[in-house]
């Protein structure tokens, strides 16, 4: 699945070396032991410039290793590389043209992932190299506009995005820093006058735009423009690292009200509520008797309390 950076970009862009029948290879999948074998080596492509991972991990397909044609044209589509009988790296030829479009790569007990490298366009160069950790993506490097150059860097946490870093002018360098919480949104730097600093500052608040603040070329702090609702746009999506459909947001368990104290649900029951309060202030309070008649009266500044006596008279009283 692409990364969310990715979807679209390919849309409109065509293949530049010709594919074959795919759906060969996607039957051949469920027996590969029936599509043949044999050691032979498939060509691959180079690490793109501005890639901050280890390449010393790619040493781990070199050698000789399990081939499978998956389309019976005599060329593997399919290399497994094994080391003392475990599995450390496995390469995919997806359009059948004799080059590597998708590598895995494994630790030590051949099953965790641990690295992948993915040419989206079939042009020989890779786009995407992915560092998984646990059975995740925890960093990503893209290529977004194919130059063979590394334009975007992503940071994942419990596979959503943290924090990014994108050189929106292919020169090299970052230009713009974006910060998420949860995959979503939350801050964007941009480097406006290629200084290599930030100059330029968007504030997000659950996933819409803020304010914005700008660099003062007086020196001092920065000038502040607050953003209206009406002119925030649309809220931000949140963004997952394997381009999944992201978790719903946590919910909030409700809470009931606790129950009446034990002289209020008494004072209910017998009807004679009204009138009756609680707390520092002035109060009128009342007292029923077994006869149906009522008196009232009125206390001081305290806490008024309500007592049933063992004859059936119900009476307030206040505490000065």
């Amino acid at each position: 699945m692409l990364p969310p950076l990715m979807h679209g970009l390919l849309s409109g862009r065509r293949a530049t070396r010709a594919r074959g029948p795919r759906w060969q290879w996607a039957l051949c999948l469920v027996s590969l032991a029936a599509c043949g074998g044999g050691e032979q080596q498939m060509p691959r492509s180079e690490v793109p410039q501005g890639s901050r991972g280890e390449t010393a991990i790619r040493e781990q397909c070199n050698g000789e290793g399990r081939a499978v044609d998956v389309n019976n044209d005599g060329s593997p589509d399919i290399r497994h590389v094994m080391n003392g009988g475990v599995e450390r790296c496995v390469q995919f030829d997806m359009n059948f043209d004799g080059m590597v479009d998708i590598t895995r790569f494994f630790a030590e007990d051949g099953h965790t992932v641990v690295r992948e490298e993915h040419d989206f366009d079939f042009d020989g160069r890779l786009d995407q190299i992915s560092y998984w950790e646990g059975g995740q993506i925890v960093r990503s490097e893209l290529d977004t506009n194919f130059d063979n150059r590394i334009d975007t860097w992503l940071w994942c946490q419990s596979n959503l995005l943290e924090r990014s870093e994108r050189d929106r002018r292919h020169n090299g360098r970052p230009d713009t820093w974006e910060f998420f919480h949860a995959g979503l949104i939350t801050e964007a730097r941009y480097d406006e006058n290629n200084d290599g600093e930030p100059d330029r500052w968007e504030i997000f608040n659950a996933g819409r735009l803020t304010q914005v603040r700008r660099e003062n070329p007086n020196g001092g702090d920065p000038l502040v423009e607050d953003i209206p609702p009406d002119s925030a746009g649309g809220t931000q999506e949140v963004l997952t690292c394997d381009g999944s459909t992201p978790p719903p947001p946590p919910t909030v368990p409700q809470t009931s009200a606790p129950p009446a104290p034990a002289t209020v649900q008494a004072l209910e029951a017998s009807g004679a509520t009204e009138g009756v309060t609680g707390g520092s202030g002035t109060s009128t309070g009342s007292s029923a008797t077994t006869d149906g008649t009522t008196t009232s009266g009125t206390t001081g500044s305290g806490t008024t309390d309500g007592t049933v006596s063992s004859d059936g008279t119900f009476s307030t009283g206040g505490t000065p």
